[in-house]
């Protein structure tokens, strides 16, 4: 990776590879972070943003909630999450992060990781 470590790089990576089958990858020069080959996060040095794979309904919460934090990411017919990390704190990270990772991740792997008390989207920060 390049000298330049992207926001949170540290506090993302310990999360994202707490999840059973998540590994990194660098790809272009920064952090993916996959299951097989299927990505849950991932920085794009163009945007300058951390990009996570949500799902739907929780993603238009959060463009609506947070625009300032949350904007939408379209590749082809997919929409994905720009998030500015630098508006979280962790525990948010990481109900993202495990909310990203579920969309990727096999049943059988899910089966055996107790799932987080269910939150829509995490709350605002005033």
């Amino acid at each position: 990776m390049p000298g330049i470590k992207p926001p949170k790089y540290a506090t993302i990576k310990s999360i994202a590879l707490g999840f059973p089958g998540a590994q990194e990858i660098v790809f272009h020069g920064w952090p993916w972070f996959n299951v097989g080959k299927k990505t849950f996060a991932l920085y794009s040095e163009k945007d300058k943003s951390w990009i996570f794979k949500l799902p739907h309904h929780q993603q238009m919460m959060l463009f609506d909630a947070r625009p300032e934090t949350f904007r939408p990411m379209t590749a082809g017919r997919m929409i994905w999450s720009f998030i500015r990390v630098e508006n979280l704190d962790r525990a948010e990270m990481r109900d993202l992060l495990e909310a990203a990772w579920r969309m990727v991740v096999p049943k059988k792997l899910q089966r055996g990781y107790p799932s987080s008390p269910e939150v829509p989207f995490p709350s605002n920060k005033l």
